[in-house]
């Protein structure tokens, strides 16, 4: 009986120290879990740290060629008919490209254009002078003298006759001068130079046939003295230019006439 005793007592101790030193079943499956879950997060985190380094190493790759290019090629260097742009600058973007001036709206060019299609007038040469009526060249003032009337001196100007009223109301409603271009040219303005005393009347006519009716008024001045510019409204395309007074200065004698030493047309020819 002791014996079984000290038997059943040894079994029991052993039994406890066994249980004493057996980890438990649910403690050991959490350290199992903790190490798989520690494992699988290293595992992200190298995985992290090696993407992040791959693209570092990228971007510094493709930083240092297209610094090798622009150096290789500046910008605005033309190759192979091509501009060079560095990469991190867009051509649509260049300043020097945005500025460049079209060669459309160029001021040179516009007034080169302008000056070749209008050429500046010139004076014109005049065939032919006539003392001018209202009949025409029948019946005009003092035509014996009528070169006088471009010869340009003050001195020896060409006189029409002499009138009782300023505005012919007892004779013929005019009379002038008429100069011949001996072919059609185109007018643009006729200076004439009076002599005597202020008050003349008179118009410019322009055409291609010498009677009155066929030589419209172009242009005019009234009250007029020394040098007139007589300028129509349009260049007019003409032989025949006529200056035509409809009022004459009085003369210190009491009488009315007018005087004309020079003319001179500028146009084209």
């Amino acid at each position: 009986m002791i014996d079984e005793y000290h038997v059943t007592q040894r079994s029991a101790r052993e039994a406890a120290a066994a249980a004493a030193f057996r980890p438990p079943a649910p403690t050991r499956e959490r350290e199992r879990r903790r190490v798989r879950a520690a494992a699988t997060l290293a595992v992200l985190v190298l995985a992290v740290l090696g993407l992040a380094s791959y693209e570092f190493v990228a971007q510094a790759g493709h930083a240092q060629r297209a610094a090798a290019a622009a150096a290789a090629h500046p910008r605005g260097q033309v190759r192979a008919g091509t501009m060079a742009v560095s990469p991190a600058t867009p051509a649509a973007a260049s300043p020097t490209a945005a500025a460049s001036p079209t060669p459309a709206a160029s001021p040179t060019t516009t007034a080169s254009a302008t000056t070749a299609s209008t050429p500046p007038p010139r004076v014109l040469t005049v065939a032919s002078v006539a003392a001018f009526g209202p009949g025409g060249t029948t019946d005009g003032d003092n035509p014996q003298n009528v070169a006088l009337a471009v010869a340009g001196d003050p001195a020896t100007p060409w006189y029409t006759d002499w009138y009782a009223s300023p505005d012919f109301a007892d004779s013929p409603p005019g009379t002038g001068l008429l100069l011949d271009m001996g072919r059609t040219v185109t007018v643009t303005s006729v200076r004439v130079s009076l002599g005597g005393e202020p008050g003349a009347s008179l118009q410019l006519r322009a055409g291609l046939e010498a009677t009155l009716a066929w030589l419209p008024v172009v242009a005019g001045a009234s009250d007029a003295d020394g040098t007139v510019q007589l300028q129509p409204s349009a260049p007019v395309h003409v032989r025949y230019v006529l200056i035509w007074f409809t009022g004459l200065p009085p003369t210190s004698a009491g009488t009315y006439q007018a005087s004309i030493y020079q003319v001179v047309i500028q146009g084209q020819p």
